[in-house]
């Protein structure tokens, strides 16, 4: 097909145009021709009709012996008129002629008890052959070539036409519509997949000019994209790698020293350094995770974090049913989940889990009694590294990236995360989280 289309966009657009009016202006132009036919066939029997009526009017007037010369008269290529004093003798096979009798009474009411048949005695042709009886006895019979036609339905074939030219320009512009903007559609998949997950997404270089060269383009900026990701990631994991080396050291140098405070200072600003090299490292990682989604259970994730919390002193209850299978990635689920909990652990005081099932989606309410945040920031707080000076700071730990890889993990299965203010006080962080996920390892979409 690419070999026969036009290269171009608007080269193939135009093709389909035309070949799509072609053929609905064709069938219009069929339609308008049976309608103009037919109106001629009816302009026929109406002659027919009113010759007949006339003739049997104007043979009932005169004398007998001037019918014989008004009958030859009255007659015309398109109409055989004889008059005679006996009936026919040939008897008329008018069974298949009913309808044809039946419309020439109702344009001539005066033709009431026409007989009318084929003449099977013709030579050329088919012909119509009728009679019928005069008021004193006497008979006209007549024979016609023009009214051999069907039966035919009433209809409005030039309202039929044009109907299906308008038609048939909606369906090849819907067609062309949709035509044009499937590869934009792909488009946007394309860069939402992307966008979700690490590995590009490639699109395949086919279709038009300008749609090949958009695809080329952009598997071309995803790959870029992806190596310079790929790039940065590596270099921020070798930084961390050597960091660890001289974290460690100050760890051991601080260990020697006589002042308790200022070694339990620096053990908590070396633990501080570690906790946001490995969070910066996490949210790098998050695109590149190779993890499995599976059959998980998500009640006994939450329930085990839960206790983990309460285990370290801390206020966190959970509500909910004991098991609830779900296809995730458990160890993501797991770090996403655990860092709302904590965000509700260190700046609400403690917090509740509720997990709740339903028909399409799986929700879960992480809730807090802590002084929430303000309206304007229940979004911003999702961006990287973002802080809140009122509730969060360097005392409470934290790099600003938990809410972010809490959200990317959420996305990457394909739910979605939202803070809101509670009524009665606190924060919630809602999750939901899709029924139907993917089979295997692909990332959700």
């Amino acid at each position: 097909m690419d070999r026969i289309l036009p290269g171009s966009l608007a080269g193939r657009t135009t093709l389909t145009l035309l070949a799509g009016l072609l053929v609905f202006h064709l069938g219009s132009v069929w339609l308008l021709q049976q309608g103009v036919h037919g109106a001629v066939e009816d302009g026929r029997e109406l002659q027919v009709a009113e010759c007949l009526a006339a003739a049997r009017r104007t043979l009932s007037a005169l004398p007998e012996d001037m019918r014989d010369t008004a009958a030859r008269a009255l007659s015309s290529t398109a109409l055989d008129i004889i008059w005679r004093r006996d009936p026919p003798a040939n008897p008329l096979d008018e069974a298949a002629l009913t309808a044809l009798r039946g419309r020439l009474e109702n344009l001539a009411p005066q033709l009431t008890g026409l007989h009318i048949g084929y003449d099977t005695a013709a030579v050329e042709g088919r012909r119509i052959q009728g009679s019928m009886p005069l008021a004193d006895g006497t008979w006209f019979t007549f024979a016609s070539p023009l009214l051999d036609q069907p039966p035919r339905p009433p209809g409005h074939n030039s309202l039929a036409s044009l109907s299906a030219m308008a038609i048939g320009i909606v369906l090849a512009s819907v067609l062309v519509v949709r035509w044009i903007t499937l590869p934009l559609r792909r488009l946007a998949e394309a860069a939402e997949g992307f966008g979700k997950g690490a590995a590009p997404v490639l699109m395949a270089e086919e279709g038009p000019d300008e749609v090949r060269d958009a695809a080329r383009t952009f598997n071309a900026m995803q790959a870029r994209i992806h190596r310079l990701i790929a790039d940065r990631t590596q270099a921020l994991a070798a930084v961390s790698h050597d960091l660890r080396t001289p974290i460690q050291r100050l760890r051991l140098r601080a260990g020697f020293l006589e002042d308790m405070e200022a070694q339990r200072a620096i053990d908590t600003d070396l633990e501080e350094m570690e906790a946001m090299v490995e969070a910066t490292l996490a949210y790098l990682r998050g695109d590149t995770e190779s993890e499995a989604a599976r059959s998980a259970d998500l009640a006994a994730i939450l329930r085990t974090l839960c206790d983990d919390a309460a285990d370290r002193g801390a206020t966190v209850a959970y509500d909910g049913p004991s098991q609830l299978q779900l296809r995730l990635r458990p160890v993501a689920a797991k770090r996403a989940f655990a860092n709302l909990i904590d965000n509700a652990v260190k700046y609400g005081g403690g917090g509740r889990v509720t997990l709740e099932g339903l028909p399409a989606t799986v929700v879960v309410r992480v809730n807090d009694n802590g002084p929430g945040i303000p309206p304007e920031a229940l979004e911003t707080v999702f961006e990287p590294f973002r802080r809140l000076e009122a509730s969060r700071n360097r005392g409470t730990g934290g790099s600003g990236l938990g809410l972010t890889i809490a959200r990317q993990i959420v996305q990457r299965h394909g739910g979605a995360l939202a803070l809101t203010n509670r009524s009665g006080g606190g924060l919630a962080a809602v999750v939901e989280l899709p029924r139907d996920e993917p089979r295997g390892g692909e990332d959700p979409r």
